[in-house]
């Protein structure tokens, strides 16, 4: 199989595509995740400088940043212990399903507990470095758009010079130690999984670029660095490897390759990774009823399921930038995006028992992005409906809140 799909990666490009119109470079690239006619219209709605109340979703939003604005800095040089590069400027991570061995005096080599992580994970604190910086770009850049308030925008670019770009505290544009298994590997492919919030950054770097704060030397660095990264992604053996993993991480490396190249103007190149992921993920991961079994046969299937529909999407929104439309397409099974949230939805009702094995406690708020995203794609009204239905109050802005139903359907 994986010989097969490694083909695949490296001769698809080759093989003709939907005659979809593409998107050329004098056209320029925009927002590329983010819906770019809604945030505009959101916005639009938005109230500030009158006196008319601000809407729920934008004042949670705002005090959010407002806490954001004391957090920080993060970077890759706050970890302890070194990566065997003996550089601190390397990302490193530990895989979290991985244990000592209890039939071995020095419990090595670690062995797999899947869905169990192991405490030692949280020792590494590059990822959870990495999680509070990308929340926080997340809210700031946001916050920002909607606010236009400029000390959003100073914070979130400061953040960004700290992690990608000042020589003392950057990391480096590679992921050769992440998800290291004491014993087995200092590092491994499926660590991509780690940044697949990146994928978020062309976006949000697109936002900062309106600031009165962003200047030449930020956005020179960042395109620089990103260049580098993908190129890392594209040409490693770790990217190489992970692309053709089968399962959500290979959806979420094409989810972030895509993104980035599309930033960078690589249209071709981002094209031909649209292309490359079609038959790895729409068509491999999907059945006709719309079960994604490489996920259900996860020990927390629920999670994987909703993380790996959620990635789906995320690559549908990015090859739409080319032109092509993946939210319609139904592979040689009868699967399609649509059908693997319907798949889903039933076990959101309390009547109705997930059946497969779900370790943790299952949280129905895992689907509430993918139904907010399908009920602006689709225009179905009961998605958005049934996203605020099962949201939990206090998780976060979600732009989509601000979604007006006259768009949808009734």
């Amino acid at each position: 199989m994986k010989k097969l799909a490694l083909s695949i990666l490296f001769f698809l490009v080759a093989i003709p595509f939907f005659a979809f119109p593409q998107v050329g470079e004098s056209e320029g690239m925009g927002f590329i995740l983010l819906d770019g006619t809604l945030m505009e219209k959101a916005r639009e709605r938005i109230s500030f400088g009158t006196r008319q109340p601000l809407l729920p979703a934008v004042q949670a939003l705002l005090r959010e940043a407002d806490q954001k604005l004391q957090e920080g800095p993060f970077s890759v040089t706050h970890k302890k212990q070194l990566p065997p590069s003996g550089d601190v400027h390397d990302y490193t991570s530990m895989g979290p399903y991985w244990w000592p061995d209890p039939k071995k005096a020095d419990g090595l080599p670690y062995i797999r507990r899947d869905g169990e992580v192991n405490p030692e994970y949280y020792d590494y604190k590059d990822k959870e470095e990495l999680g509070k910086l990308m929340a926080a770009l997340r809210v700031l850049s946001q916050a920002h758009y909607f606010s236009e308030n400029e000390a959003y925008a100073a914070q979130a670019i400061n953040l960004i010079r700290i992690w990608f770009l000042d020589p003392e505290t950057k990391m480096n544009p590679n992921l050769n130690y992440a998800q290291r298994i004491p014993g087995r590997t200092e590092g491994r492919g499926i660590g991509i999984i780690d940044t697949r919030s990146f994928s978020e950054i062309p976006d949000i770097l697109y936002i900062l670029s309106g600031s009165d704060h962003w200047d030449g030397a930020v956005e020179n660095g960042m395109r620089d660095w990103i260049r580098l990264y993908l190129d890392w992604l594209i040409n490693s053996t770790h990217g190489k490897d992970e692309a053709v993993h089968g399962n959500n991480h290979t959806t979420w490396y094409f989810a972030q390759t895509i993104p980035l190249a599309l930033y960078l103007d690589q249209y071709e190149r981002a094209d031909s990774l649209v292309r490359v992921g079609l038959p790895l993920i729409l068509d491999e991961m999907i059945e006709g009823d719309g079960s994604q079994p490489k996920e259900l046969d996860r020990t927390r299937s629920w999670d994987y399921s909703a993380m790996n529909l959620l990635g789906i999407m995320s690559y549908a929104q990015a090859a739409a930038q080319s032109g092509r439309d993946l939210w319609n397409y139904e592979n040689p099974k009868g699967g399609s995006i649509r059908k693997a949230l319907e798949f889903m939805v039933p076990y959101l009702s309390e009547k109705k028992d997930w059946p497969y094995t779900q370790i943790q406690e299952k949280r129905n708020e895992r689907l509430v992005e993918p139904l907010a995203i399908a009920a602006r794609v689709y225009r179905y009204k009961p998605y958005k409906q049934l996203s605020e239905k099962i949201a939990v109050e206090g998780d976060g802005f979600l732009y989509w809140d601000l979604l007006d139903y006259r768009d949808l359907r009734k």
